[in-house]
């Protein structure tokens, strides 16, 4: 059995990265200063999160510009840390 073909990553990258848990504790505005923190100036566009809740969960997505392979790891661990995520897509 051969392995899969990955497609080659290109770097900077745009990307989706949503954030979901217990609206009542999330702060995007937190979320929106951690991703400036770990990334560096993103497009004012971008700033701010798309919101969709459903209940007592809410998921907040933000565009965001990966400039390398080792940029998204750090940011994750560090928005999973905050109060109210649960996961992370």
């Amino acid at each position: 059995m051969t392995e899969p073909v990955l497609p080659l990553q290109e770097y900077p990258q745009r990307a989706p990265l949503k954030v979901i848990g217990r609206g009542a504790e999330m702060d995007a505005e937190r979320m929106a200063a951690i991703i400036l923190e770990h990334l560096g100036p993103q497009a004012e566009a971008d700033r701010r999160p798309v919101t969709h809740a459903k209940g007592a969960y809410t998921c907040h997505t933000f565009w965001v510009v990966l400039p390398d392979a080792g940029a998204e790891a750090p940011l994750r661990a560090a928005l999973h840390q905050l109060p109210g995520v649960i996961m992370q897509l």
